[in-house]
């Protein structure tokens, strides 16, 4: 089954910070987009990016970047995030 690869930037705007990851995401997933009020599936790279879009909106940042510790015991939490897509592609 084919994944898209899509390299996204997550900016921490409580620690003023910026994060680069990927995230795999498979051919054929789908998910509920309450936006849209309609099940989505992912089957082309403009898919990809809207489900990652997606999962930032709806599950937060954790879902997308590994958190040290030391910031999920600060008081103030993860707070906002940005999601900026960089690229996606066919991996």
């Amino acid at each position: 089954m084919t994944n898209y690869i899509v390299k996204y930037q997550l900016h921490l705007h409580t620690f003023n910070k910026t994060e680069e990851e990927k995230i795999s995401v498979e051919r054929g997933t789908r998910y509920f987009n309450r936006e849209l009020g309609m099940n989505c599936t992912v089957n082309h790279e403009l898919d990809a990016v809207a489900y990652v879009k997606h999962l930032h909106k709806t599950e937060g940042a954790e879902k997308l970047f590994k958190f040290p510790q030391e910031v999920h015991d600060n008081s103030e939490g993860i707070g906002a995030t940005s999601l900026t897509i960089l690229r996606c592609w066919v991996g």
